[in-house]
């Protein structure tokens, strides 16, 4: 059995458990045999009883391969287009971009980017498209054309940005930065914050895409390592990979210049050991880490 990210699969509820200083939590069984569990308190209102089945998207496997899922939202589904109440339109603080506060069908309150003008004042309602749930809440994006970026831009380029300011989105704190023709790209602070970015100082980074706002997906260039360079790394822990085949796959967990944790994947887990130094190549990066792959000697 081998699970893969964004891919469906069905759990059975098993039982409930309480974890102490994680409060309530389901206990999931695949037919494979693992186990995982899922926290109860974003999910209260899907009516999710023990001895029930549900359909869980793998969500995310990180790179030590612990697992991350999300049940199918009772109502709302990846793609599809809904109608939310408007609560709220506002500023940001990127000028191009205003706010959207919406809710769901349950409540929740969501807070969504759209071009500026897009959204009349008046309106009560709107159309948006659900991208995903997270923790029971949908992701949304406004269905409008984004034309932040005029650049034709091929994948893997390397662009110029500089640092404009540091901004607030939806209680998350993000480098905004911008190209000389005025293309943004947001980046998480605590995944970048050891990159040293600074105004004025040009940022190197490789073209990946846009996003479902027109902004730029980017790679920026680390202050240490460099892709194709081999470094020296000391192994911190031997870990199980629930990304390949279950039992049988193991990844070797390493730590960077900067403390920030990695995954090696390895075929062989008896040549490796928690202390041993191994030369890694720096196959690209990913959220401020490096990738990382074992160079075979």
């Amino acid at each position: 059995m081998i699970f893969r990210e964004g891919e469906w699969y069905n759990f059975k509820i098993t039982k409930v458990i309480d974890v102490p200083g994680g409060g309530k939590q389901f206990v999931l069984s695949h037919e494979s045999g693992k186990k995982l569990l899922l926290p109860a308190q974003y999910y209260d209102k899907y009516n999710i009883a023990e001895n029930s089945t549900i359909q869980c998207r793998i969500d995310k496997i990180n790179c030590t391969g612990q697992i991350f899922i999300e049940p199918a939202h009772p109502v709302y589904k990846t793609g599809g287009t809904y109608t939310f109440k408007i609560k709220h339109i506002g500023d940001t603080a990127i000028e191009e971009v205003q706010s959207i506060i919406v809710c769901d069908i349950f409540g929740n309150e969501i807070e969504v980017l759209a071009p500026k003008g897009t959204i009349d004042d008046r309106q009560e309602e709107v159309k948006l498209k659900v991208l995903s749930v997270k923790k029971g809440v949908p992701i949304l994006s406004a269905i409008a054309k984004w034309d932040i970026c005029p650049d034709t831009l091929s994948n893997g380029q390397e662009i110029l940005l500089f640092l404009s300011k540091v901004v607030v989105i939806q209680n998350e704190e993000y480098y905004l930065l911008k190209s000389k023709s005025n293309c943004i790209a947001l980046l998480k602070v605590k995944h970048y914050k050891h990159y040293g970015f600074k105004e004025g100082i040009p940022i190197v980074a490789r073209y990946r895409g846009t996003d479902n706002r027109g902004f730029l997906m980017i790679d920026p260039e680390h202050p240490y390592y460099k892709v194709g360079g081999v470094y020296q790394f000391e192994i911190a822990a031997i870990e199980e990979d629930y990304s390949n085949e279950l039992g049988s796959s193991r990844v070797a967990v390493v730590y960077d210049k900067f403390g920030m944790k990695c995954g090696l994947q390895i075929e062989n887990a008896s040549s490796f050991s928690v202390g041993k130094s191994v030369s890694c190549k720096v196959i690209g990066y990913k959220k401020g880490r490096p990738l990382l792959e074992i160079v075979r000697m």
